[in-house]
């Protein structure tokens, strides 16, 4: 009789509460407490509309003893942590979280007022983290409105956070293109106050002093990338490049020289090498290393363009053409067609060119035969000789002459001719 007396104070408050009654609510609860001192639920339902009316203590005092009669009840431990948010004793609260979520790990309410204590102690990170978990819950519940309220609380805070690392180094990079290198070294500069292991950081700066004049503090810091990672392939291509730019080829070549006899089979290394043997005005090696890169990926449409400016400069139009045109091929089969005409335009330019210097080619033979000794010039056997050493190009047989003329001055022209063609047979050995 007294159990069921017990039950009809509990749905009366129940009743009340739900109505809005929360005065006579409050009395039904307190006659069932009265009549029944360790009716756990009672002391809970009465907690709540204590909080209701305002009361956070008198809402606190019936949820410890709620936990107290059912140290279990996950209900009490969050409203207890909805009070104390309320009267922001935040700790207070998380404990009363964390209790809850030991409890049940996937109450996905618990995860969401857990960013809200984070949030109010201006923890960015971890309240969107947090937010982002409950939403999450929420939806495996199909709970679709409390997953939007939880994406609307950590959205706005997404636009409170500093940007990351990757994001500083982003727009870093973006200023080196725009050629703003002392903005760049003051976001580098404070980058690395705040992480001095940064390696891509160190990697930057040390460009940009390159660009500012400065290659010894430019080399001190990829150095120091070096330093912290030692194996690191990519940190060790990247100084070899940066050494390029700041006007140390012959410190990136032996760089790269000795990555090859790690990774003889890494095309990219070849093509950074011959990179650096271009600043040294060293076309015919340049060529030779796009070569290689080359052979390792043949259906790379910028190597072929590299090979050809080398070329080019080295003075091989022929070659320079028929390179641009291997690029316009790989750009058209697959339609980038903006490059496939840049392409064209560049071997109708050379084009044009090649047929200019072969026409002044011929003019200056037939004034060097009207002007030079027969005696003194090579023999149709070693002219034909040389011609097919470098595939019957003229220009190139004419640039080796000029070099090694340069080299070695004022001797028979005959040998100047023997002397190219010792030295091409004895590289093709």
């Amino acid at each position: 009789m007294t159990q069921d007396f017990n039950e009809d104070f509990y749905q009366q408050g129940l009743a009340k509460a739900k109505s809005g009654d929360r005065y006579g609510a409050i009395q039904a609860f307190s006659c069932a407490i009265a009549a029944n001192l360790h009716l756990a639920e009672a002391y809970y339902q009465r907690g709540l509309a204590l909080f209701d009316l305002g009361d956070r203590q008198g809402a606190i005092a019936d949820y410890d003893q709620a936990i107290q009669l059912n140290p279990e009840a996950i209900d009490v431990y969050i409203a207890r942590s909805i009070t104390r948010i309320a009267i922001t004793d935040i700790s207070s609260a998380q404990a009363d979280i964390a209790q809850a979520l030991v409890l049940n790990p996937k109450s996905a309410i618990s995860h969401q007022l857990l960013g809200l204590t984070y949030k109010q102690q201006n923890q960015i990170e971890k309240a969107i983290a947090t937010y982002k978990k409950a939403a999450s819950l929420f939806l495996e519940l199909r709970d679709e409105e409390n997953c939007r309220r939880c994406i609307e609380s950590y959205k706005p805070l997404e636009a409170l956070l500093p940007p990351s690392t990757e994001d500083l180094l982003v727009n870093v990079q973006q200023k080196i293109d725009k050629s703003d290198y002392t903005n760049a070294l003051i976001d580098l500069n404070w980058l690395l106050q705040i992480e001095p292991k940064n390696v891509k950081a160190f990697c930057l700066r040390g460009l940009v002093f390159g660009k500012l004049g400065d290659p010894q503090s430019g080399l001190k810091d990829l150095n120091q990338a070096l330093f912290l990672e030692p194996q690191n392939p990519e940190v060790r291509i990247g100084r070899g490049k940066i050494r390029v730019e700041i006007g140390d080829a012959q410190g990136a070549i032996a760089d790269f020289n000795e990555l090859l006899r790690e990774y003889p089979s890494n095309s990219e290394i070849y093509s950074h090498r011959a990179k650096a043997h271009l600043k040294l005005k060293d076309y015919r090696t340049a060529i030779e290393d796009f070569s290689r890169s080359l052979a390792l990926n043949h259906q790379s449409p910028q190597l072929y363009c590299d090979r050809a400016e080398a070329r080019y400069d080295f003075g091989d139009l022929k070659g320079a053409i028929d390179d641009y045109q291997q690029a316009a091929n790989i750009w058209f089969n697959r339609s980038l067609m903006d490059r496939y005409q840049y392409a064209l335009t560049r071997i109708n330019l050379w084009q044009s060119e090649l047929e200019k210097q072969t026409q002044e080619q011929k003019r200056q033979l037939a004034s060097a035969a009207a002007t030079v000794d027969l005696m003194q010039m090579p023999s149709l056997e070693l002219q034909q000789r040389l011609l097919g050493l470098v595939g019957g190009n003229m220009a190139i047989a004419q640039r080796l002459i000029d070099i090694a003329k340069q080299e070695k001055p004022n001797m028979p022209e005959v040998w100047y001719w023997q002397k190219v063609i010792f030295d091409l047979e004895s590289d093709q050995q």
